[in-house]
């Protein structure tokens, strides 16, 4: 803990006091009670948060985990102390595979993360239990429903308080605005939520009938929602990895260009960041960026890498490639939402680019941070033709062309990232 910056000790610690705290202030003794009738439902219930945690799916900024029905159930049906006993426990066991090789788990986790993660689950079960109790939420299991939306809101405040302790981590790791990461996490969590509060409540009302087997016979179906997922997942990473093999392929036959497509798609991710776009439009940025430039496998390779300065007949033929990418991705199910950025990437806010010569108030301004993004990088890298720009140089270049060739909400939007990473 020693190496961490200043301001996450003291987040750390706040949180690790807000917790103790919490715990102090808010128990409610009527439903605090554990007896050793209660051990092997703790284990069992345990067990289960270790497994749906050990098996829970990533993509990029999103993850999808049944590990909140298991706990919802564990509340509603043994009330929060071994609710929180279990959670504690299951997350103690977890295995999580970490890329290809790697997995985490509580003996390669630093204490400090451990305990942090402790908290963020302990807390909003705390206040969730309060206000649960102050609105008349009772813990009947012949009649569940009664309590449905005391239930609700229960899910709601855990899960917007998880959702909040951890997104002002992020803030603090990652020097973004914490109110973004929150809301683009909302965005992304609340299907996850949606799903797994009735299945909480299907698990309840099954222990409560069939006990343990219940709970088993209603896993199935959960664990398949988590495995058709995880298909979505293997299928998105490989469309992603195929496109991306694709465009190596088209960049390897210029070595002036090769890694274009993949550092626009970082420089567009910057501005798309800045200007406060969610995680699914970045994420059709990025497609977008690394697809951008496809039309140039259509351009023969004397022009592509020709030394010296085109002739006009030449560069006519090379101002051919947006279109050409167009009509390669038109009919490619799943890229309708990028093509028209392929198509439009060098046109100009004053509608002098090509090949439609659109203008600002024809063109989303999504076409706009991709041209940038694009500009950019090839001012900065070397080409045939000259030699890489200095940074002083492309700074003057974008003020110069704001407004013109460049759409000035995103060069704006540029500065300022810039500002901040070199900040």
């Amino acid at each position: 803990m020693r190496k961490l910056p200043r301001n996450m000790k003291i987040y750390l610690a706040v949180v690790y006091v807000l917790t103790l705290g919490t715990f102090l202030l808010l128990r409610n003794y009527e439903y605090m009670t554990f007896n050793k009738a209660s051990l092997i439902n703790l284990a069992f219930f345990s067990l289960l948060i270790a497994l749906t945690e050990s098996f829970t799916v990533s993509f990029k900024s999103m993850s999808f985990s049944t590990t909140f029905a298991i706990e919802l159930a564990c509340y509603l049906l043994f009330g929060p102390v071994v609710a929180i006993i279990a959670v504690i426990f299951g997350f103690s066991m977890r295995v999580l595979k970490i890329g290809e090789q790697r997995y985490q788990h509580l003996f390669n986790t630093p204490i400090y993360g451990t305990v942090f993660n402790f908290c963020v689950l302990i807390q909003p079960i705390m206040v969730a239990n309060y206000i649960y109790v102050k609105m008349g939420g009772r813990f009947v299991l012949d009649n569940i429903l009664v309590n449905f939306f005391q239930v609700m809101v229960f899910s709601l405040i855990c899960f917007f308080i998880n959702l909040l302790l951890i997104s002002i981590l992020m803030s603090i790791t990652t020097k973004k605005n914490v109110i973004f990461l929150f809301i683009s996490n909302v965005k992304l969590g609340l299907l996850n939520f949606i799903i797994m509060v009735p299945f909480g409540i299907g698990l309840t009302y099954m222990y409560y009938q069939l006990s343990y087997f219940g709970v088993l016979l209603l896993l199935f179906p959960v664990m398949l929602v988590r495995f058709t997922f995880s298909l979505y997942v293997d299928a998105k990473t490989q469309y992603v990895q195929t496109v991306d093999a694709l465009m190596r392929a088209v960049e390897a036959r210029d070595k002036y260009t090769e890694g274009h497509s993949q550092r626009v798609g970082k420089i567009v991710e910057m501005i798309a960041r800045e200007m406060k776009m969610n995680e699914f439009k970045i994420e059709m940025l990025n497609m977008a960026s690394m697809m951008h430039d496809v039309g140039k496998i259509g351009i023969d390779d004397n022009i592509l890498n020709k030394p010296g300065k085109l002739t006009d007949e030449e560069f006519n033929t090379i101002k051919m490639h947006p279109e050409i990418g167009y009509n390669i991705l038109k009919d490619v199910k799943n890229l309708e939402s990028i093509i028209d950025l392929v198509r439009h990437h060098h046109e100009r806010y004053d509608g002098r680019g090509y090949p439609d010569g659109k203008g600002k108030d024809e063109l989303s301004i999504d076409v706009f941070v991709i041209q940038l993004a694009d500009a950019i990088d090839a001012m900065t890298t070397d080409r045939p033709y000259r030699k890489a720009l200095s940074n002083e140089e492309v700074m003057f270049e974008i003020h110069k062309y704001s407004g013109t060739q460049f759409h000035p909400a995103v060069v704006e939007a540029y500065m300022s990232a810039l500002k901040k990473r070199e900040a």
